[in-house]
């Protein structure tokens, strides 16, 4: 199979500047898969594998740091709950940058409502509270990137 080494850095690239968890492109017999280590555990967090159909695995180091967690990123008591990204994306507290936040700290949350927005692709995506409760505290800040079941609002029943 033929390898071009270039457009694979390009896509691997790309995956780490949109900090994608894991990109796929297939043309035709080919596929190539590129996990960029983002939000894994901190051994893993600079491994990238790149595989291709019919062929080994190939690894290469990249030179993007790891995520770091934020300070308000305490693991949540046992009875606390706790709201988690549904995808990966940008975190935002409010639907626009001058409007007012959608919950605050000691707030009350019902089931259904807005808690935030995760903006995936320049798509802004409402997330809604799926439990009830009073909202303690945020373990990320707005406007901060948050991967796939990471936590984000801590609310207690």
């Amino acid at each position: 199979m033929d390898v071009d080494i270039q457009k694979i850095r390009d896509l691997a690239d790309l995956a780490i500047e949109k900090q994608l968890l894991e990109l796929e492109v297939a043309d035709g017999d080919k596929c190539v898969i590129i996990k960029t280590g983002l939000g894994s555990a901190p051994a893993a967090a600079n491994t990238m594998v790149v595989t291709a159909a019919a062929s080994p695995a190939v690894s290469a180091q990249t030179a993007a740091p790891a995520p770091q967690p934020t300070p308000a990123a305490t693991a949540p008591a046992a009875n606390e709950l706790t709201i988690t990204s549904p995808m990966v994306g940008t975190f935002y507290r409010s639907p626009s940058p001058d409007a007012a936040p959608f919950v605050e700290i000691g707030q009350s949350v019902a089931v259904g409502q807005t808690v935030c927005i995760i903006e995936a692709m320049k798509l802004m995506n409402q997330l809604e509270a799926e439990v009830s409760g009073k909202v303690v505290r945020f373990l990320v800040e707005n406007g901060q990137p948050v991967e796939f079941g990471q936590p984000l609002i801590v609310l207690t029943p």
